[in-house]
């Protein structure tokens, strides 16, 4: 678990645009997650894990236990949807798992190397796969 609380800073993406269009959420928000480079960084403290998003410098964090299932806010202040969100944590793989009540799911693959970061995304309402390279700080 080498990338343990390294900061990982997004180098390029394919197919974000496509993606995110395809997610059916206002256009002021959609643009901000196309035009953003984002950074991440995952700490762990005993079995409690933190992930630290930053999508244009506006910071997220997320506290979270591996295999468990919570509720979560996601999206910009005052535009949040509600989603039930499981992360698992499996070696250098974490995947996040966001259920929406619209029926719509998301799932986040990240995939940790000590000096890089890979990141697919996926959603149940599209046939578009989008990802995001990074690399570490």
């Amino acid at each position: 678990m080498a990338y343990i609380g390294k900061t990982y800073v997004e180098v390029r993406s394919e197919n974000i645009e496509a993606f995110v269009k395809s997610l059916k959420i206002p256009d002021n928000v959609a643009d901000m997650i196309i035009k953003s480079k984002s950074k991440q960084k995952l700490e762990k403290n005993g079995d409690d894990y933190v992930l630290t998003s930053h999508l244009n410098e506006m910071p997220m964090v997320v506290s979270f236990k591996s295999g468990v299932e919570f509720d979560e806010k996601v999206g910009p202040k005052g535009q949040e949807r509600q989603a039930k969100t499981t992360f698992t944590v499996d070696g250098n793989k974490v995947t996040q798992v966001q259920k929406f009540s619209d029926g719509n799911i998301i799932t986040l693959v990240r995939e940790y190397g000590s000096d890089k970061l890979e990141m697919t995304i996926t959603t149940s309402s599209c046939s578009d796969t989008a990802k995001r390279y990074y690399v570490a700080e």
